[in-house]
């Protein structure tokens, strides 16, 4: 993998909250409303933490071990995601991420800091006047510039392009993104940075606009691997299932879910090939 950090990804944290497929954050349309839709969240939600826990004998009922990873997430009153703490299996602050708004609510600045509070790196995004986001620019602790992104959009304002730069100005690569009448993507073509296709990436969705189905595609036409997707009828993905490139299925995890009073998951159970492996429990505080 290169060595050059795609910080659009890395704040999408893969804990128990995140998806499970591709993400394409940094170029996604149609725009969510806020952070709460976006992670499915229901109400005014303050703040969410999202522990994970091992599973004390995984050949039998799922129990609780031991306690792994932890996240809390802090949101404004609007509903996206004022700061985020994510802590190691001790309990011990792992990093955290503060971000900014503007006065219509478009994300700025995100700003991570090491454990002792001495700054990792920074993004900084930049809108034109229609609102789409046209830049992203990141930055390394002391202020160096370490990548940059430019976006152009169609006349419905859907994203069809994403250029990435190294810090030097060299190109690192480009995408090209085809959407559907909803505005969202349906398929990302990746170009290396002389121009030749990396691979493609394809998605499907069901009515309510749930991915049902990614593939990753070689430049030779040739399936790399798939993915499927089912959802519960609150939107909560139950399954997924991994196929390889023969259309043999590679695994297939499964997810359990229990619910409070505002319909947000509390607990959630994950199964891989019908084995436990990993139970997630939530706390909310709202406003």
């Amino acid at each position: 993998m290169n060595k050059l950090i795609s910080y659009s990804i890395l704040f999408l944290i893969l804990s128990c909250t995140s998806v499970g497929d591709k993400t394409t954050e940094q170029a996604a349309g149609p725009i969510q409303k806020n952070d709460l839709t976006g992670m499915n969240l229901n109400g005014k939600v303050k703040q969410m933490g999202d522990v994970k826990y091992s599973i004390l004998k995984p050949d039998s009922l799922a129990e609780k071990g031991a306690r792994k990873d932890s996240i809390i997430y802090h949101f404004n009153e609007k509903g996206n995601r004022s700061e985020i703490n994510a802590f190691k299996p001790g309990s011990t602050l792992g990093w955290k991420s503060v971000f900014k708004y503007d006065s219509n609510e478009r994300k700025i600045e995100m700003v991570a800091y090491k454990p002792n509070d001495s700054l990792d790196w920074k993004l900084i995004y930049i809108y034109d006047n229609t609102g789409l986001k046209i830049e992203q620019i990141g930055y390394r602790g002391k202020g160096n510039l370490e990548e940059k992104s430019t976006f152009k959009y169609d006349g419905s304002g859907n994203i069809i392009e994403e250029y990435k730069f190294k810090a030097d100005g060299r190109l690192y690569f480009k995408s090209k993104y085809l959407n559907d009448s909803t505005g969202k993507i349906i398929e990302e073509r990746r170009y290396k940075a002389y121009g030749s296709l990396d691979w493609k990436y394809t998605w499907k969705y069901d009515s309510k606009g749930n991915t049902i189905e990614t593939n990753w595609i070689k430049p030779d036409g040739s399936l790399m691997g798939k993915d499927t997707y089912r959802y519960d009828e609150k939107g909560n993905k139950t399954e997924r299932i991994g196929f390889n490139s023969d259309g043999s299925i590679q695994t297939k995890f499964m997810y359990m879910y229990e619910y409070d009073k505002n319909l947000n998951w509390i607990k959630k159970t994950e199964f891989e090939n019908n084995v436990p492996i990993l139970i997630c429990e939530r706390t909310f505080e709202y406003y």
